[in-house]
């Protein structure tokens, strides 16, 4: 294997504002309701009605287009790459997310980053081809690693520490995974502390600590796409949800067998030691997949042909992504309540680029509903999915205004406290 000597921090970035679509809205539907009924009867915490898009859609159902705060999700996360050390950017989309890349650049700009955009291919919509078309756009060294990232992270702002991790030079690919333990310390005490509620099927245990955590996929992944194969990358992601890491890993390998002998020693171990191990720490856990974290880079590495790292983090944004309805209204509640406290200026106060966003929504807002079917009647189209999903309740009032459910009061009082203080370290100016 060889000697791996990467550039020190990441300067390039792929914004992904493309995702797949399901063969009819009849289909999508079945597929979202199914999901949240199976996690409802199981009593899991995070219920999801899936926010799909269909090839018969009048109107496209492209989550990333989605209004938080009037303004769409793909501008927060466009922002956060902006404001970050990242210098050059591919945006890859729809026509209409290229409009309004267009329209922010013209309010706002690109902070002095070269922005490149790629349209979407709506016959071939899978994570490795949207690689493809990001990388296409970039000159990239082979010693050098590139931050991919879906733009459904409407807070995660705080990339540094992934963008200038200090290992990035030894390894290929660093997966920041979602550690419910390290994000919320105190959730067994004080549930609601726990203002983002998902599902976390993996367990992980760190064996100098002998810490076991609850695991969520990573969101972003700083990859050299230059030493490792995409299509191996491509599964790893789509597999990621839902406790199927195990399977993609497993038919890789069944193209080659000789890793399947390099990788044995790996299985047998935790087939040994990893059930025990769970269940000497947390007696009766039950969870779909997991592995002891030096034991899963030792099988990555077989798997992958180079170096991999995980990585936990302390940072509720890494999860907070929006693939569901309950997630959109987390942060459209959120900053509902942070409006009734500081005033129609609060984004300010929860987000980095706050005074940019709300430019944008000043400025651009109005065009916007000319020229993007969804935003013609944002609130009506969004009541009638909640209505089709049938989720009980409309999010939106019979003048399009926002009413938040009572239930989540306190959650969305600690996520405003949460993101205010981080906000404010963030700030220029902010201890």
């Amino acid at each position: 294997m060889r000697q791996i000597s990467n550039f020190p921090r990441i300067k390039k970035g792929i914004l992904s504002f493309s995702h797949d679509r399901v063969s009819s809205r009849e289909k999508a539907d079945q597929l979202s309701i199914s999901k949240a009924e199976r996690e409802i009867a199981s009593g899991k915490k995070g219920i999801s009605h899936l926010i799909l898009r269909a090839e018969d859609d009048s109107i496209d159902r492209l989550k990333f287009l989605f209004l938080i705060h009037g303004i769409p999700l793909m501008c927060y996360a466009l922002a956060n790459l902006l404001n970050s050390s990242i210098e050059e950017i591919v945006v890859v989309g729809s026509r209409e997310v290229e409009k309004v890349l267009n329209l922010y650049e013209e309010i706002n700009g690109f902070n002095g980053k070269t922005v490149h955009f790629a349209s979407e291919d709506l016959h071939n919509l899978s994570m490795i081809h949207t690689l493809t078309l990001g990388r296409e756009k970039l000159s990239l060294d082979s010693d050098e690693l590139v931050l991919f990232q879906p733009g459904d992270l409407p807070f995660l702002y705080d990339l540094e520490k992934v963008l200038q991790d200090k290992d990035i030079k030894s390894n290929d690919l660093i997966l920041w995974l979602n550690a419910r333990q390290k994000m919320f310390p105190g959730y067994e005490e004080d549930p609601d502390s726990e203002f983002v509620q998902r599902n976390y099927h993996y367990r992980a245990i760190l064996e100098d600590e002998n810490v076991l955590l609850d695991v969520k996929e990573p969101n972003i992944y700083p990859v050299n796409l230059s030493r490792l194969d995409t299509d191996m990358i491509d599964r790893l992601h789509s597999s990621r949800k839902d406790g199927q890491i195990l399977n993609a890993g497993i038919s890789n390998l069944l193209k080659m067998p000789i890793k399947i002998l390099r990788i044995l020693p790996v299985v047998l171990y935790h087939l040994k030691h990893f059930k025990s191990d769970v269940h000497s720490i947390r007696p009766n856990d039950q969870y779909q997949f997991g592995s002891h974290q030096k034991n899963f880079h030792k099988g990555l590495k077989i798997i992958l042909g180079t170096t991999a790292l995980t990585k936990f983090h302390d940072d509720p944004a890494f999860v907070s992504d929006v693939d569901a309805l309950e997630d959109w209204e987390d942060f459209e509640s959120m900053i509902h309540k942070a409006t009734q406290q500081f005033g129609p200026q609060a984004l300010i106060k929860l987000h980095p680029a706050g005074e940019e966003l709300l430019r944008f929504k000043q400025q651009g807002m109005e065009k916007l509903k000319s020229e993007i079917p969804m935003y013609a009647n944002f609130p009506a189209f969004t009541n009638d999915i909640y209505h089709s999903q049938k989720m009980g309740r409309t999010p939106f009032d019979a003048n399009g205004n926002y009413q938040p459910m009572a239930l989540k009061t306190r959650q969305d009082e600690l996520a405003v406290k949460w993101y205010q203080n981080k906000c404010h370290r963030a700030t220029p100016g902010g201890n």
